[in-house]
C-alpha cells in the first residue's frame, strides 16, 4: 500500500490533530473528521473565509508538509486560548503531532522543521506538478471550521550522476612559494580603537529609565583597582588613571598576556 493510500484510508493523522486542537481550546469543542479528498485544496474543501494556515515541512526522509487551515473565527478562538495569543502557539502543537504521526506511518527516519504561519494560497502550490494531497475537513456539527492538508512530494535523488574523477597533484611533490615575508612595519599606520574601562554594571531597563542627572551608578570595581585597557575590545593591559595637563591619561602598570586576559 502506498503512503498516499494509507493516509487516505487511515484517518489516524486527522484524529491526532483534531484531538490536539480540542485540547488547545480547553475541551469546549468536539470536532468531527470529514471524508478525505485526494486533490490540492480549494475553497470548496477549506473552511469558509479561510485566511490563515499553520504548517510544518518535512526536511528529510520524505518530502512534503502537514498543515492546518482555519477561518477567522477559529483563528480567534485558538489565539484566545494561547497564553501569548499567538496562532502558532495554539495550533503549532497539533501540527507537530500530526507530522510525527505521518513520520510513524512512513516507517523511516523522517525529520520535520519548525512550525510556521503561511498564506492559505500556498497550501495548494505544487512546484513539481507531481505532489499528492490528502485534505481532511474538520467539522463542528455541519460547519467546516478547519481543514488538514497533508502534502507528499516526490523524492529528489540528490546522488550525482556522470561524475568524472579528477586527479590533483600531490602537495608533497610540489614546491610552494610563499613569497618573501612581509615586515610588520606595514601595519604601523593601521588605526585601532583604544578604550579605558573603569568598571561595569548590569541594569534592568526599569533602572536605566529611572536615571536622572546626579544619579550615582555603582560599578563592579573597588576604589583603587586598576583600569582595563582594551584594543578593539580585547584586554591588553591594566593601569591607573592620571591627569596630564588637565586631561586624563592611563599609566600602564601591567601588560596582559593572552593566557590571563580573561582573569580580573
Amino acid at each position: 500500500m502506498s503512503m498516499l493510500s494509507e493516509l487516505t484510508e487511515n484517518n489516524d493523522v486527522a484524529m491526532v490533530i483534531a484531538s490536539a486542537i480540542e485540547h488547545a481550546l480547553g475541551g469546549e469543542l468536539i470536532l468531527a473528521v470529514g471524508l478525505p479528498r485526494n486533490e490540492a485544496p480549494n475553497q470548496e474543501m477549506l473552511p469558509a473565509g479561510a485566511a490563515r494556515a499553520v504548517s510544518a515541512a518535512f526536511t528529510s526522509g520524505i518530502a512534503g508538509s502537514v498543515s492546518i487551515a482555519v477561518g477567522e473565527s477559529m483563528a480567534r478562538a485558538l489565539e484566545a486560548s494561547a497564553t501569548d495569543e499567538d496562532l502558532l502557539t495554539a495550533a503549532g502543537n497539533a501540527v507537530l503531532e500530526g507530522a510525527a504521526k505521518v513520520a510513524a506511518i512512513a516507517d523511516e527516519d523522517v525529520q520535520f522543521g519548525r512550525v510556521v504561519e503561511l498564506p492559505v494560497a500556498e497550501l495548494s502550490e505544487d512546484s513539481s506538478g507531481e505532489d499528492q494531497f490528502v485534505v481532511y475537513p474538520l467539522l463542528d456539527g455541519n460547519e467546516r471550521v478547519a481543514a488538514i492538508v497533508i502534502r507528499i512530494a516526490p523524492r529528489v535523488d540528490a546522488s550525482p550522476t556522470n561524475v568524472v574523477p579528477h586527479e590533483f597533484p600531490n602537495l608533497h611533490d610540489t614546491e610552494i612559494n610563499l613569497g618573501d615575508p612581509r615586515p610588520l612595519s606595514l601595519l604601523h599606520d593601521v588605526e585601532m580603537g583604544v578604550t579605558a574601562e573603569l568598571g561595569r554594571r548590569r541594569m534592568t531597563v526599569r533602572d536605566l529609565l529611572s536615571l536622572t542627572p546626579g544619579a550615582v551608578i555603582e560599578l563592579d570595581r573597588a576604589a583603587g583597582s586598576p583600569v582595563d585597557v582594551l584594543v578593539n575590545g580585547t584586554l591588553i593591559a591594566r593601569g591607573e588613571v592620571v591627569v596630564i595637563d588637565e586631561e586624563f591619561g592611563i599609566r600602564i602598570s601591567e601588560i596582559v598576556s593572552p593566557d590571563t586576559a580573561g582573569v580580573h
